[in-house]
């Protein structure tokens, strides 16, 4: 995976079109969980999260989050860069710009938006997430907000297309122990929204063409 022109332009492509969305969702649903309908409901917390992908090393990456212990929701879970949209924002693609350079550094005016995924609501928070799709041309230079995150965590992107890449894990819950559906890298599990947006992803470039000689 080093054609990265070509997996910009396909991306760019694809994420204008017709995408997986709940299929791929419910890849990643966990047991007993079903997907909430998005809502134009006002009382909802808009919100966006940036998927940022960069070359290094020969490889694309994208980054992960560790969110802290002491967050009401979702604490010490690993997530994409993002927010809740505040009033200066003028659409969620500037919320997961603005939210992603606070809380990791990335650089706004650095990154080439190349589309969004399918929005995803989250009952226990209340959010409801647009994933924006973003690219870099070279690593970020990440600057923590250790406040918001409590680690980085950077994923080469063919960790996560491997086959056995799906996986099934025991956590714990505020209803009590659940077998759950996950990624795992390095000792990292990624559970719950942010595997269920990342698997959208995972299917998307799944289809890319492969290219030849």
């Amino acid at each position: 995976m080093t054609d990265f022109i070509h997996i910009q332009s396909y991306l760019r492509f694809a994420l204008s079109h017709s995408l997986p969305g709940e299929k791929a969702h419910q890849m990643l649903l966990p047991a007993g969980r079903k997907l909430k309908p998005v809502t134009s409901d006002l009382s909802v917390n808009q919100s966006g999260v940036l998927l940022t992908l960069f070359p290094d090393n020969g490889q694309l990456y994208t980054c992960f989050i560790r969110r802290p212990e002491t967050m009401k929701n979702h604490a010490g879970q690993i997530s994409f860069p993002g927010g809740r949209q505040e009033d200066q924002d003028p659409d969620l693609i500037a919320t997961a710009l603005r939210e992603s350079q606070e809380e990791v550094g990335v650089i706004p005016s650095d990154i080439d938006i190349l589309g969004r995924l399918s929005p995803l609501y989250v009952p226990v928070s209340n959010f409801f997430i647009s994933p924006v799709v973003g690219w870099s041309d070279s690593k970020p230079n990440f600057q923590i907000n250790q406040t918001e995150v409590d680690d980085l965590i950077l994923v080469p992107i063919k960790k996560l297309l491997a086959p056995d890449a799906i996986q099934t894990t025991q956590i714990e819950t505020r209803s009590g122990s659940r077998e759950v559906p996950c990624f795992r890298f390095n000792g990292h599990i990624i559970w719950g929204a942010t595997a269920m947006i990342f698997s959208e992803f995972r299917e998307v470039l799944k289809q890319m063409p492969v290219r030849t000689p």
